[in-house]
């Protein structure tokens, strides 16, 4: 736990570092407490030691450590509300989205509010629902299985079936997936079993759709923003920019039962991950920038975004 002094020193340091990328001089935070360099300095070394600053080349002055990154970050949680400007703009340019189209215009919102990167990352497919299944042909052996999921969501697979089955058995075979909303991966198994009672080109056409289901796509990834890393001072570092890819690539969902955004760090990557309320289901928005994000206003957009979302989803269910 740190002194109220100590806790405000930390604070400065991080607020100048991320508006400079320079490292902070003791003369600077005196300024702004009104004390002696050598009383702030005598607090940098106390903040060393504990693991909240530190300081890049001797003589320099400090920045702080993911530790005092972290410490910053966690004194704006929970957020501060998005002010109703910018909340009504993100209602605006929501509106209008559904399905895979939604979750690209939130990363599309949310990286124009942020100026960082951002990923949308849906839970696994096998816990989402099927509502409904359409079958057209595509060629003479082959069909496009539509397959419309929770929210809007769309999937598409390609069934071999050979004989091609007549519009008639395509019909019911559509009748017969309309009964099934179920989970993605108890699908091929209710198809089976309705097989094993249809007349033989029914029977054939729902067998060829269980035994192509594997193949089904897996959950996207929706990402925006990376481009606005390459203004960040960091980006001239190619280890920062192997990181961001790493993470922008990489699905996360958040976990904590409360909503309450988390913040992971290292000595130059930032992520902050928040959840994205979505009807049923709860998708994971994610932040990705350099340590020196930042993080008031990064909280504050992620918490309005989610807001406005979770309020969407409301309105709809």
């Amino acid at each position: 736990m740190l002194s109220e002094r100590r806790a405000r020193i930390l604070n400065l340091v991080a607020e100048s570092y991320i508006a400079s990328a320079l490292p902070v001089p003791s003369s600077h935070i005196a300024d702004r407490l009104e004390v002696s360099s050598a009383t702030v300095r005598n607090e940098f070394s106390a903040l060393e030691q504990k693991g909240f600053l530190q300081q890049p080349h001797t003589s320099a002055g400090r920045i702080p450590t993911p530790q005092g990154f972290q410490n910053y970050a966690h004194c704006y949680i929970p957020p501060r509300r998005l002010p109703p400007r910018q909340r009504s703009l993100v209602e605006e340019r929501l509106s209008g989205f559904h399905g895979d189209s939604l979750l690209q215009q939130i990363a599309n919102v949310t990286a124009d509010l942020t100026g960082y990167a951002v990923v949308v990352s849906l839970p696994a497919d096998e816990i989402l629902q099927t509502l409904e299944v359409h079958l057209s042909l595509i060629s003479s052996k082959q069909l496009l299985a539509v397959i419309i999921m929770e929210n809007g969501l769309v999937r598409q697979l390609a069934v071999t079936v050979d004989p091609i089955p007549s519009d008639e058995v395509l019909n019911s075979a559509e009748r017969s997936l309309r009964q099934l909303t179920l989970p993605i991966n108890e699908v091929p198994k209710a198809l089976r079993t309705i097989a094993r009672h249809a007349d033989e080109d029914l029977s054939r056409t729902l067998s060829a759709l269980a035994a192509a289901w594997s193949g089904l796509a897996p959950s996207k990834l929706f990402s925006q923003g990376l481009k606005h890393l390459f203004t960040e001072p960091e980006s001239r570092d190619p280890s920062f920019m192997k990181l961001v890819m790493e993470q922008v690539e990489e699905p996360v969902l958040a976990k904590q039962p409360d909503g309450t955004p988390v913040v992971v760090l290292d000595e130059i990557v930032a992520c902050i991950t928040a959840p994205l309320p979505l009807g049923s289901w709860q998708a994971s928005l994610k932040l990705v920038g350099p340590a020196r994000m930042r993080y008031p206003d990064a909280l504050m957009a992620l918490r309005g975004v989610s807001e406005v979302v979770r309020n969407r989803a409301t309105a709809f269910n």
